[in-house]
């Protein structure tokens, strides 16, 4: 699937990164897990050094509190590159050729950036906490190349339906919602063909990896006559939401958390029957980097139980965001839309929920942004 008739094919998202692997989450609920060194990187060896790191700005590696953490662990002194897309990630460590030491490519974008040789083969000997990564995570084909893994899977969440309870007295359970005519100038979706493309295929009935363009292109037509907003921030669907000029749409739980945390406690976020896109975001060492061993100590530390435990422990309204490695959690799922995979198990799909199946559709996992 080259392009998308109906919606641009350019790839941004709403201030955080978004996949379509087949998950669905929204929770980010405390965690109870083990204990974890960094391992063997170059921490006791960093004095002086800054590690660079390219992410969305406000997606948990960049609190205050995490640099604080890894000098103390480390001796290094942490900048962070701010990126606007998953597009913007790619360029700018092409760019810097070498100067931002790691990134957090998303599922998929990581492949358009193993095959342009931007980022470093990791040693798995080196990742001290890859064994405690979920493996229906771990394991993704689109982390390797040629056998040689690129990539360690960081967070995961879903990319569904949210709806205005205000005007929703009865909360809508399918995707067909943002077809109805009634709402006609009142939907938004994001410009995003690699969301819109698998949920239309969802609607549909379609097999989401491989729909056909013959049945979604119409959709998709349709889709995008009956919204009133296609939007490419978070920032331009806030206005469109507190205007009361869009009452439901396509948007990815934490950035739909973020709003309701914010005050726009009338917005209500969920997984339809359908249903929904899901995203992994994951850590990885630009190929030309000064500072591997430093990197390494990075992807231990933000894998690790030290700021994990911390992140999910950081007040937050509501949680968003869950890690992709296994932990004997004290969160327990109480919606569809809290839905996780479980450890030591091997689904049929890339994802085995506690919740209802439908919660657990696949998305498009082909490709990257």
């Amino acid at each position: 699937m080259k392009s998308t008739p109906s919606f641009r094919t350019r790839r941004q998202r709403d201030r955080r990164a978004r996949s379509v692997a087949a998950v669905a989450a929204i929770a980010a609920g405390a965690l109870t897990l083990s204990a974890c060194s960094l391992g063997a990187g170059s921490a006791g060896g960093s004095g002086g050094k800054t590690l660079t790191v390219g992410i969305w700005k406000g997606y948990g590696a960049d609190l205050s509190w995490v640099a604080t953490q890894f000098k103390q662990e480390t001796g290094a002194s942490l900048k962070f590159v701010y990126i606007d897309s998953e597009r913007n990630l790619l360029d700018l460590m092409k760019k810097a050729d070498g100067g931002i030491d790691v990134g957090l490519p998303n599922i998929q974008y990581i492949g358009d950036g193993i095959d342009g040789k931007l980022f470093h083969e990791l040693d798995i000997s080196k990742l001290t906490n890859f064994g405690h990564i979920y493996p229906q995570f771990a394991d993704r084909k689109e982390l390797r190349k040629d056998g040689k893994l690129y990539g360690i899977p960081w967070t995961y969440g879903s990319t569904g339906l949210f709806y205005d309870d205000r005007v929703f007295k009865t909360a809508p359970t399918s995707l067909s919602v943002l077809w109805d005519s009634k709402y006609k100038g009142k939907i938004a979706v994001n410009d995003n063909a690699t969301v819109e493309i698998p949920t239309a295929a969802l609607y549909k009935g379609e097999d989401p990896q491989h729909p056909s363009l013959g049945t979604i292109e119409p959709a998709l037509k349709d889709l995008k006559a009956n919204a009133k907003l296609l939007y490419s921030s978070t920032d331009d669907l806030a206005k469109a939401l507190s205007s009361g000029t869009v009452v439901a749409g396509i948007g990815n739980n934490d950035a739909i958390g973020g709003l309701i945390g914010s005050g726009q406690t009338h917005l209500k976020y969920t997984v339809p029957k359908e249903g929904a896109v899901g995203w992994i975001d994951n850590w990885a060492i630009s190929a030309k980097t000064k500072n591997l061993g430093l990197a390494y100590d990075w992807l231990n530390y933000m894998t690790g139980s030290k700021f994990l435990t911390k992140w999910a422990d950081t007040p937050r309204t509501p949680p968003r965001r869950r890690p992709t490695r296994r932990s004997s959690s004290r969160w327990t799922p109480r919606s569809p839309a809290d839905c996780r995979p479980t450890p030591r198990r091997s689904p049929p799909s890339p994802c085995n929920c506690p919740c209802p199946p439908h919660a657990c559709s696949p998305g498009r996992t082909s490709g990257r942004r």
